[in-house]
């Protein structure tokens, strides 16, 4: 069965979403061996928390990566562990931003960041795809 073109893209996407998360995940873990980050008056603190931030994104990332290659082996299952990861993420995005009572550019960014591919996996014809028989 050829895929269409929504279904490529969605693909595409989620795959450079996990590879993102991950690439993030790898950067905060160097910041916590930087001399800058170690030179802080508080340096046991700020490592603790880029391992926290590395821990958060980090799991998400793998999770996101394993469903990537479900949806390029167009396995229903990589369909749902993506919208499960990428509403589970919009849901924490949010929640953050409501939290602090201000709008933070950067956080807005981000959320949209997960709301383009939930979208683009809430599409009928991805949809279709992946809930075919021939895919399972």
């Amino acid at each position: 069965m050829k895929r269409p073109a929504p279904v490529v893209v969605v693909n595409v996407v989620q795959t450079l979403l996990g590879l993102l998360l991950a690439g993030i995940t790898v950067y905060l873990i160097v910041l916590t061996r930087s001399k800058e980050t170690l030179a802080e008056q508080d340096a046991a603190d700020a490592v603790r928390g880029l391992l926290i931030g590395a821990l958060v994104l980090g799991i998400p990332a793998v999770i996101t990566l394993i469903a990537a290659v479900g949806l390029w082996k167009g396995r229903f299952w990589g369909w749902v562990l993506s919208l499960a990861t990428d509403v589970g993420m919009v849901a924490v995005l949010l929640y953050s931003l409501m939290d602090e009572n201000e709008m933070d550019a950067e956080m807005l960014v981000m959320t949209a960041g997960f709301v383009v591919p939930l979208v683009l996996l809430l599409l009928p014809v991805v949809r279709k795809f992946f809930s075919t028989k021939s895919t399972l």
